[in-house]
């Protein structure tokens, strides 16, 4: 098995869970990078969104599930 099938079996996987979860796994991920710098090869901890440019469409899928679920439940509740 490939790398690239391995990573399509994990998207298919990923995809299968719920919203909460899959947001919980980006969030966690990329703390991980942030924290070992050598594994993006940057020393601004901010580049990291940038190490996944070769997965554009699905960063792209990321940053719309999370916004959407930012909208549906906020983290805090507006006073107003």
């Amino acid at each position: 098995m490939t790398a690239s099938n391995r990573i399509d079996e994990l998207l298919v996987t990923i995809r299968g869970l719920p919203l909460s979860d899959r947001l919980r796994l980006l969030e966690s991920v990329a703390r991980d990078i942030a924290v070992d710098k050598s594994i993006v090869g940057h020393e601004n901890p901010g580049s990291v969104i940038g190490s996944f440019s070769d997965i554009a469409e699905v960063m792209q899928e990321v940053s719309e599930a999370a916004m959407v679920a930012r909208e549906r439940d906020p983290l805090r509740l507006s006073n107003g």
